[in-house]
């Protein structure tokens, strides 16, 4: 009974009310009357967003942030629980309502929010709004960042093996309310211009019971934390400012570290998920490389370190979209194909960084629009501050055409790259690699390729400019301080 296989029943993703949809041009011309605001600051978060590779209309904000819904930013603790009450209440109410489950059938409860941490804990308000039974085996995690979407599956599993037959709700979600930031310091400020509102809930068991009804089989999961290193402890923190005004501040080590602790959570799940064809591929690499070192090259040159074709391990990828240049970078290091990248970055445009639950709305996307065949496989990578990685490896048990109310815009129809506000197939070269790997001549000449690139358009933008000027605006951002280390907290 301990070794029983973990399945994904079904799973609900926070679909906002079109009141909370944030019109970009409007919110930044109404934010310049906030107390809090100053032109420096509104135009800095301006440029941010604009080389986000988000939509200007279609990411949701909590009304007590919209400056063009009130008169300053509310960031106190009724609101954040007036958000928390909307996500979890709507995410539960729908997993429950797909899965055909009362909230009484739920034996173990767990739930994640990184900054919003209240007294009772969101477990427990999630029990005291559903009325759960007393013995539900309840837990919230807090601090655990965007990686914990992923990460988390860990604990599911683990949590079934020790109550083997029993069924979990698995909630996460980032209450942004709470991780607002009206200061100055700019490291800090590039949050509000990434992340939006979202929420995920889904229905795991080990039941063989379920594996009929259920979508997908949980193949494999691991965790990597590199937090005993302080350069990747000290990446991503919550932490208050010269004045004591608390923000998430991301530091210009974020977008090394993050690629650091993601290479070695993909690394360890490789072997796992090559093909047979592709060991062998691995084997010869490993030869070539032996017989390279013992005759100093006479035999043949030594190869590169192998690394596999992705393509051929997975047939879909759940990508953390924190941002642009971090799905950029995690694109480069797996050489996926745009293609390939295409999910993550429609959930990036649509929902901008939903922090823990961004790749369950990949997830959503791909079962929206293309869907998923029975037998395929699909692979779950998340990253968050600490710095910790997470990876998870799944199989459809049949068929999955499921159209999300979040994604019902689409009409069922797949995005092209000529829909997202950057393109994705293009060579990219990050300017967020830190200048001590490269020479101040290497760097600079990174910096201008990639200002050269195509750039966002502001077509969905009533009052914008020339496109030559976001051109421009994306330039000036990626030059300012850890302007563009979009977060993967």
């Amino acid at each position: 009974m301990a070794n029983l296989p973990v399945y994904l029943v079904d799973y609900s993703m926070f679909d906002a009310p079109e009141e909370l949809k944030v019109d970009f041009v409007a919110s930044q011309e109404a934010a310049r009357s906030w107390k809090v605001a100053t032109p420096e600051k509104v135009d800095f978060v301006s440029k941010i967003f604009l080389a986000s590779g988000i939509s200007t209309t279609r990411t949701a904000i909590p009304a007590c942030l919209q400056p063009t819904q009130t008169q300053e930013p509310k960031t106190d603790l009724h609101s954040a629980q007036a958000e928390a009450k909307m996500v979890y209440g709507q995410v539960i109410s729908e997993v429950l309502r797909k899965t055909g489950l009362a909230a009484t059938d739920i034996d173990i409860l767990i739930t994640n929010t990184s900054i919003y941490c209240p007294t009772p804990s969101i477990a427990s308000m999630v029990i005291n709004m559903f009325s759960m039974r007393e013995d539900v085996q309840a837990y919230h995690l807090g601090g655990m960042g965007c990686a914990f979407g992923v990460v988390g599956l860990n604990m599911v599993r683990d949590m079934l093996k020790a109550h083997p037959g029993k069924t979990c709700l698995f909630v996460s979600s980032e209450i942004i309310t709470g991780a607002f930031y009206p200061g100055h310091r700019k490291e800090a400020l590039v949050t509000n211009a990434l992340f939006r509102m979202g929420g995920t809930a889904s229905i795991l068991t080990n039941n063989p019971a379920w594996r009929s009804r259920s979508k997908y089989q949980l193949q494999h999961c691991l965790r990597v934390h590199t937090g005993a290193s302080d350069r990747a402890y000290n990446a991503l923190n919550w932490e208050p400012d010269e004045e004591g005004i608390n923000g998430m501040v991301i530091t210009k080590t974020l977008p090394s570290e993050a690629a650091n602790v993601l290479e070695k959570g993909v690394r360890r799940m490789t072997p796992r998920i090559m093909t047979w064809g592709q060991y062998a591929e691995a084997a010869v690499n490993y030869i070539q490389q032996a017989a390279a070192q013992v005759s100093n090259g006479k035999l043949c040159a030594s190869p590169a370190p192998y690394q596999p074709d992705y393509t051929r391990c997975a047939d879909h990828f759940l990508l953390h979209a924190g941002g642009y240049a971090i799905l950029r970078g995690i694109q480069k290091g797996l050489r996926l194909p745009a293609q390939a990248m295409m999910p993550s970055f429609a959930s990036l445009r649509d929902f901008g960084n939903t922090s823990s639950a961004s790749t369950w709305y990949t997830w959503s996307y791909i079962e929206s629009t293309d869907g998923v065949r029975k037998g395929q496989t699909v692979l779950q990578i998340g990253v968050g501050g600490g710095m910790k990685s997470g990876v998870a490896y799944w199989r459809a048990l049949r068929d999955v055409r499921d159209i999300h109310p979040c994604w019902a815009h689409l009409g069922g129809k797949a995005l092209t790259e000529a829909d997202l506000p950057r393109p994705i197939s293009n060579t990219y070269k990050s300017i967020l690699d830190l200048p001590s790997m490269r020479t101040a001549a290497e760097q600079q000449q990174v910096i201008q390729a990639t200002n050269a690139a195509s750039r966002v358009t502001l077509a969905d933008a009533q009052q914008a400019a020339a496109a030559a000027e976001v051109i421009k605006l994306h330039a000036e951002a990626a030059r300012s301080e850890g302007a563009a280390a979009v977060a993967a907290h």
